[in-house]
């Protein structure tokens, strides 16, 4: 599919719609042309006839690409981007998830015992991944997610201060 600068991704409802504007009468919502006529009662008020049908919405700009409008009683917030906007947010939500990593701290201070996973490792949410004593008990701390052992900050033997990254899991 290619894209126009005229192309729109409208999200409402978490649905994305492709709309697109062919000219002033004529738009295409997900490939479906549609007849239109729109008119400008005031900065927020707008009449809009879909085919046969007449539509009074009201609109409130909330940021840049985020709008409230008021259509039939029914509120509704709506995102408008274009398509380049859009594959943008996109990718960064993914690269969000990718580069997505936890971090096991210790809760308290102490001497680590054991540690059950190494560099590179994997590793299972809940999973056992090191003994921490501390007041002459020992505390086993588990994996807050399912990952690879990224990195690993501490061998055994090391004295830990609370709050300490000890790993991370990416």
């Amino acid at each position: 599919m290619i894209f126009q600068m005229s192309d729109f991704i409208v999200t409402l409802n978490k649905k994305k719609r492709i709309i697109k504007i062919i000219n002033e009468e004529t738009v295409s919502i997900d490939n479906k042309i549609v007849s239109v006529d729109l008119s400008k009662v005031n900065d927020y008020l707008y009449l809009i006839k879909v085919g046969n049908k007449v539509y009074e919405i009201t609109t409130t700009k909330l940021s840049n690409e985020k709008y409230s409008f008021l259509l039939d009683g029914h509120n509704f917030e709506t995102t408008v981007r274009t398509n380049l906007k859009e594959k943008a947010v996109e990718y960064l939500r993914n690269k969000e998830k990718l580069t997505h990593r936890d971090e096991v701290t210790a809760p308290m201070p102490g001497l680590i015992v054991s540690l059950k996973k190494k560099k590179g490792d994997e590793v299972k949410i809940g999973e056992s991944i090191l003994i921490l004593e501390a007041m002459k008990m020992e505390n086993d701390l588990r994996s807050p997610a399912t990952g690879i052992i990224k990195q690993v900050n501490f061998k055994e033997g090391d004295n830990v201060e609370k709050g300490a990254v000890i790993l991370i899991i990416g």
